[in-house]
């Protein structure tokens, strides 16, 4: 079979050799009587996709029989749920991975394709889980009458009135004055523009008024 070798090194390690890789891919090669056509190594981020990195991307656009790396890690460090989906694109393409030391991840090894499929079972079934556990607790929690989400936040109406519309001051100065984000602060300034007179009106004790909102994120 044609294949290429492939290595990894991280980013944040340029004291990595890739060469310890090489040799035993090579080793790997020998043994299996594997031609190796090419090798490809680079220092880059496992989380990168390989399609789009340099080293890699010249490799898989050269369509070899398989490719040949030390470890999974080496050819990606995504989600498993990712790994599978990637061995199952090259595997679309006619290239089969070979992990030298992982059974799971050598398409040569016979019971692969079942360690995939537990794999993404497993992953499935413990995100499920997962969910129904979240949901369990949210449930619970409403149960016993806990309130749930972000707290309502209070401003001052009469001195956010006065900051924005009396000396008209920047929605960035007021916030950062008074300590209210600036989605507050806009959702504010819009209630009062629509309903200007009403607001004066209401505002029989300005030190005490308050406008009330979900508290939200900043934008």
């Amino acid at each position: 079979m044609k294949v290429v070798i492939y290595a990894r090194v991280s980013t944040d390690d340029k004291e990595q050799n890739p060469e310890r890789q090489i040799l035993k891919c090579k080793q790997y090669c020998e043994l299996h009587n594997h031609e190796v056509q090419a090798i490809y190594q680079e220092h880059i981020s496992g989380d990168t996709d390989p399609f789009k990195r340099p080293e890699a991307g010249k490799m898989l656009s050269s369509k070899p029989d398989a490719i040949v790396i030390y470890s999974m890690d080496r050819l990606t460090r995504q989600h498993p749920i990712k790994v599978i989906n990637l061995i199952n694109r090259l595997k679309d393409s006619g290239i089969k991975v070979i992990s030298i030391t992982e059974p799971a991840f050598n398409m040569e090894n016979e019971l692969s394709e079942v360690m995939l499929f537990l794999i993404g079972w497993f992953n499935n079934y413990f995100l499920t889980k997962l969910r129904e556990n979240v949901k369990s607790g949210l449930d619970r929690a409403k149960a016993h009458g806990k309130k749930l989400g972000r707290p309502k936040t209070k401003i001052n109406e009469y001195r956010a009135y006065q900051l924005l519309f009396v000396e008209k001051r920047s929605l960035s100065d007021v916030s950062k004055q008074m300590g209210v984000s600036k989605s507050k602060l806009f959702r504010f300034k819009k209630v009062v523009e629509k309903n200007h007179n009403l607001f004066i009106n209401k505002l029989d004790n300005p030190k005490t008024s308050v406008f009330e909102t979900k508290g939200e994120e900043d934008h």
